[in-house]
């Protein structure tokens, strides 16, 4: 799964020199980082079954619960720095049981040892991640240059998927001429060379005083007025954690069908794979479709007179990965009589991937434009629990994987993503009909 973010605004030149010099330690640091956290996942799922000996099942349902504890320690890091340290020192203290994490992961082969290296990786990745681009945002604004924050997110953004689509590639070629241990010891060289930039870029970052108190309580209208915006959003909530549940099934039983069941070559470009390579797609389709899909929002815009809203682009997300479980789910079918092709999992690599754009981005744009200023870092908190909703229930679901015929493993997942399609035909009305009511009422009472 890769990560979301922003995207500059059609039109707006780029100017790099116009840039504050702290970024640019942002930005190499979060590339790194990214590519530490990626490079050790993508190699995980084989991890677990060629080393520990774990059942195909039960190694998917461990990635998938790793991956749901990586987005729900966002939380306590948000609450860590907002309370406690400050973003920069919860970011660089954090580092440490990253590292540490790594280096458990590669060298120490007993089981106690993987959940604890798994806990820590959890631990600093998840931390991590709220506050980096929190960090960016306030350097910005402290210098007085927000009219260049869509260019840095976008930025930003390109830094994450770069990390991840060269540790996708290339870790995975390491470990088979290499093995796992120096395959998994360049990760934690990684997040070390991450700290590093931080530290070194640490003048350039903006002054946060220490905090060691709880803030004050809020008001009760607030809290009242904060339920009612996440009673309003809940749905989109819901359906977007079924998305990650079948999205992120990629990192583990997608794998386990390319490794066993599939021919690997990509014909007839004769370019082979590995099977933990293949995870590399979706940040590489991500970094060369982002500008595509921007450009037919706008040309659809002009087409109709009007923007498309944003569930009608989470329907097509929708849409796109019921379309993609519909290929896997013909994929595990074929294969149940012999090797099927890799381009299969390309195909449904793509579309799912799509969707995401069209899913989590926009229905993260969508929460915090709909969000109160004085809750948007807590819906955003909210916007990464899905995830952790989505991943949880995978890692249940994923000990059926063997068990049952692989065409109807992934066919239950298209059924699911269908009921999802439909389900965001209902919500994205309720959502329209209680934004027409609260204008209509909103312009009663100014009569």
């Amino acid at each position: 799964m890769s990560e979301m973010g922003a995207v500059a605004a059609p039109g707006r030149k780029w100017l790099l020199a116009s840039h504050p010099a702290g970024f640019w330690f942002v930005f190499w640091a979060e590339l790194s980082e990214r590519a530490s956290f990626y490079g050790m996942r993508v190699l995980l799922a084989l991890y677990l079954v060629d080393v520990f000996g774990f059942k195909e099942a039960d190694s998917g349902s461990i990635v998938q619960l790793f991956t749901a504890a990586c987005y729900v320690t966002p939380i306590l890091g948000g609450f860590i720095a907002d309370h406690f340290l400050g973003r920069y020192r919860t970011i660089v203290w954090f580092c440490i049981p990253y590292i540490l994490g790594h280096l458990v992961l590669g060298y120490f082969r007993q089981e106690s040892f993987l959940f604890l290296a798994l806990a820590l990786l959890a631990l600093g990745s998840g931390t991590i991640k709220p506050n980096t681009s929190t960090l960016m945002g306030m350097m910005y604004e402290r210098l007085g240059k927000g009219h260049l924050l869509d260019d840095a997110f976008a930025y930003y953004y390109a830094a994450i998927n770069i990390g991840s689509t060269v540790a996708s590639l290339g870790l995975p070629l390491v470990q088979i001429h290499y093995g796992y241990e120096i395959a998994l010891f360049i990760p934690a060289a990684l997040i070390a060379v991450s700290m590093m930039v931080f530290v070194l870029g640490r003048r350039h970052f903006p002054p946060e005083a220490l905090r060691w108190r709880m803030g004050p309580g809020k008001p009760e209208a607030q809290k009242l007025a904060e339920r009612a915006v996440l009673t309003r959003l809940i749905g989109i909530l819901a359906l977007v954690s079924v998305y990650w549940f079948v999205a992120d099934q990629s990192g583990s039983t997608w794998v386990f069908l390319a490794e066993n069941h599939m021919d690997l070559t990509l014909w007839p470009f004769g370019i082979t794979l590995s099977a933990a390579q293949t995870q590399g797609l979706n940040p590489l389709i991500i970094i060369f479709c982002t500008p595509i899909l921007a450009a037919i929002w706008r040309r659809l815009d002009g087409a109709r007179g009007r923007p498309l809203v944003p569930t009608d682009k989470m329907m097509i997300g929708f849409v796109l990965t019921v379309t993609a479980m519909a290929v896997m789910t013909m994929a595990g079918t074929l294969a149940t009589y012999g090797p099927v092709s890799v381009w299969y999992l390309v195909l449904a690599t793509f579309l799912i991937t799509i969707g995401e754009l069209c899913i989590s981005v926009v229905g993260l744009q969508l929460c915090y434009v709909v969000a109160p200023h004085s809750m948007k870092s807590q819906i955003t908190a909210f916007f990464l629990m899905t995830s952790f909703a989505g991943d949880s229930f995978g890692a249940l679901f994923d000990q059926l994987y063997g068990v049952v015929n692989y065409g109807v493993y992934f066919g239950l997942q298209a059924l699911m993503a269908l009921g999802a399609a439909l389900a965001m035909v209902y919500v994205a009305r309720g959502l329209s009909q209680r934004e027409e009511r609260e204008a209509a009422k909103e312009l009663g009472g100014a009569a």
